[in-house]
This record gives C-alpha cells, sequence and structure tokens, in this order.
C-alpha cells in the first residue's frame, strides 16, 4: 500500500504517525479501567466503571471518606443540573464526576507544589448509555502536554482515593437499581487555587 508514495510522502505519514496521541490504558483491580489520551493542550479519558457502584448514592459514607483522606476537593466549583455545590453534590453523583473533581484538585495541588503562584484545571464528565456501555464516562480535562510531568502523579492520587471510596464497607452495598440513572449526562467541574 505504501510502496506507490514518494520518499517525502513517506516521511510526511511516519512524522504524522509521530504526533498521534497515544493513550494509556489503566485496569484498577475489579473498579475501573482508565483509557488517558493526552493532547497539546487537553486530556481525555475515558472510564470504565467494572462492578455495580456507578453513582455514589451507593456509597453512604462518601463524603466522611473525602473529608478524611482530601477535604479540599469539597470546595471545588461544580456545575450540575441543580446547582448545588460539590459538597453537596458528591452525595448524589456519578462515579466518573467524582473521579474528575478529585483528579482537578490534585492537578491543582501538584502544579503549586512545583512552584505555581496559582492552579486552575476544568473538567466536564459526559455519558451517554444509550449509546455507550453501561459504566462508561469521558472525562475531558483543560490539563495538556505542559502538564505531562504532574498528571501521572495526580492519577496516581486519584486512583489511590478511588480505590479507598469504593471499598469502604464494600460488603453492605445491594445491586444498584439502573432504571433509576440518568442514561445520558452531562456535569463540569473547576479548581482554582
Amino acid at each position: 500500500m505504501n510502496q506507490n508514495l514518494s520518499p517525502a510522502a513517506k516521511a510526511s505519514r511516519m512524522d504524522w504517525k509521530l504526533f498521534q496521541p497515544t493513550v494509556q490504558q489503566y485496569f484498577v483491580e475489579n473498579l475501573f479501567s482508565l483509557a488517558i489520551i493526552q493532547k497539546q493542550t487537553r486530556t481525555k479519558i475515558i472510564m470504565d466503571v467494572l462492578h455495580h457502584q456507578i453513582n455514589t448514592k451507593e456509597i453512604p459514607s462518601v463524603a466522611d471518606l473525602l473529608k478524611k483522606n482530601l477535604p479540599s476537593v469539597l470546595a471545588t466549583t461544580c456545575y450540575n443540573d441543580l446547582n448545588l455545590p460539590f459538597d453537596e453534590e458528591v452525595r448524589n453523583t456519578e462515579i466518573g464526576h467524582l473521579f474528575e473533581h478529585i483528579l482537578l484538585e490534585y492537578l491543582c495541588q501538584n502544579r503549586l507544589a512545583k512552584g505555581a503562584k496559582r492552579a486552575t484545571f476544568s473538567g466536564r464528565t459526559k455519558w451517554n448509555w444509550t449509546r455507550d456501555p453501561f459504566g462508561r464516562f469521558h472525562i475531558h480535562l483543560t490539563c495538556g502536554k505542559k502538564d505531562a510531568d504532574i498528571l501521572p502523579i495526580a492519577l496516581e492520587q486519584t486512583v489511590g482515593l478511588m480505590k479507598i471510596l469504593l471499598a469502604y464497607n464494600k460488603d453492605s452495598f445491594s445491586l444498584l437499581n439502573t432504571n433509576s440513572l440518568n442514561q445520558n449526562g452531562l456535569k463540569n467541574g473547576e479548581r482554582r487555587c
């Protein structure tokens, strides 16, 4: 197929491949998987929840666990249908949205730790379970290549906290009634430090 291309065209095609964003895959026990695509000015994460905890209402102690482990996340700005502050929204929100807010907080903390005077990151979590598999979230962040040094650290911290939140008192959870969940949604968050 490439045999008919000129050497310049072949070189051009190879250079184009070098600028393709790579997809990093992570599997977190039996909790969720992440496909991370970091581009020049933004990052997209596709999160697939691998068990029945899709909403934080299945984790009654989520606010208390966050107060204990990362209290500053409760002050993140949240844009949701009811205009609730995140410290209220967190009691009944989707797991992908929770992941987004925790990651935004850790991104800000890590940027400040590297000497920045201020840090602001925004995110948007979308889902459409009529089109995608149940439990898939599309998380978009204003975190690009310039943040390539802090994103892996923030992801590791976020995954660690999510393990705590999702595993807490796991045996007491009942199966989630999927009929009560919004099949489509969009929520946004922002963190300024």
